[in-house]
């Protein structure tokens, strides 16, 4: 059988949510660079979301992921990330990869500047990433239950299948969590770091 590990990304891989980094770096850079239409959308989403509160997140981040960006903002983006990584957990997914695990790294920040960040940043070679994505006109926001969905959907995962070890923050990835043999919880909030110890004290190894 495949030994296989889970990584999440935010607050996990790295110290920060990206996507509320995104959302400013794009809106920022917009306005500098003078790409003013792209500005001005942001800046309207960003008005409809925050004050008037009249559009959902899963619609504002499915907005955002639609919009079109000048070629560079990836990769800039992805030299702004690169000092929140998280040298720790950076070494683990190292010694998994030396090891022949089978990696997946499963986010719901969007996959248009995720998969860049991997692509630069980390260094074992064969691993697979899921991120946020627009399918059909539809957000799949690669979150909760729909990790488990997609990496089976990928081809990472059988379904039902138990894997070898997960690294996450979040409670959030409690389903993931059900499937994994091991759970490394990586800088948890006091709320989920209390459901991961009620519901899987035995899977818990570490907490960093």
């Amino acid at each position: 059988m495949d030994k296989k590990v889970v990584f999440d990304f935010d607050k996990t891989l790295i110290r920060i949510n990206s996507f509320t980094h995104w959302i400013f770096f794009i809106w920022s850079n917009s306005f500098l660079t003078l790409e003013l239409r792209l500005f001005f959308t942001i800046s309207r989403l960003i008005f409809k979301r925050k004050i008037s509160r009249n559009l959902s997140h899963e619609l504002f981040k499915r907005e955002i992921i639609l919009l079109e960006y000048p070629p560079d903002y990836c990769s800039k983006f992805s030299k702004k990330l690169y000092p929140y990584l998280n040298k720790n957990v950076m070494n683990y997914l190292d010694y998994f990869g030396e090891n022949n695990y089978q990696i997946a790294i499963s986010s719901a920040a969007p996959e248009i500047y995720l998969k860049e960040f991997i692509q630069n940043y980390i260094t074992v070679n064969q691993f697979l990433v899921v991120g946020a994505t627009i399918e059909e006109h539809r957000l799949n926001d690669n979150f909760g239950e729909k990790k488990v969905e997609n990496l089976i959907k990928k081809g990472f995962l059988d379904s039902g299948e138990k894997f070898d070890v997960l690294f996450t923050d979040s409670f959030d990835d409690k389903t993931l969590a059900g499937l994994a043999k091991e759970i490394y919880l990586i800088s948890p909030d006091e709320k989920s770091k209390a459901e991961f110890f009620k519901f899987f004290p035995e899977k818990i190894k570490r907490k960093e």
